[in-house]
């Protein structure tokens, strides 16, 4: 499961999604040796994801308002902040 979570720089946000949906099943399952570290990591670079357009950045906050969601967790405020500043960069395109 770790090699998964090897990053590529400009990795596209489907990719990063579909890792951070994989490691955190695996997590919450305790399958494959995933753990909520591993989990906060990939959910991190969703977070830190740099969206090139509106469509993107809108798809960005669903995947992350769904987890949130479905998971009952919350953000911690690094996370919000990053989120937030992020989400505001794109606002005047």
């Amino acid at each position: 499961m770790t090699e998964k979570l090897e990053l590529q720089p400009n990795e596209p946000l489907s990719v990063k999604v579909e890792r951070h949906r994989a490691v955190y099943l695996a997590a919450v399952n305790g399958e494959g040796g995933a753990d909520m570290d591993q989990e906060a990591k990939a959910r991190m670079e969703i977070i830190r994801h740099a969206p090139s357009d509106q469509d993107e950045r809108d798809q960005k906050l669903l995947y992350v308002a769904g987890y949130l969601i479905a998971s009952k967790g919350s953000l911690n405020p690094e996370e919000m902040e990053l989120l937030l500043s992020g989400s505001i960069s794109l606002s005047g395109h």
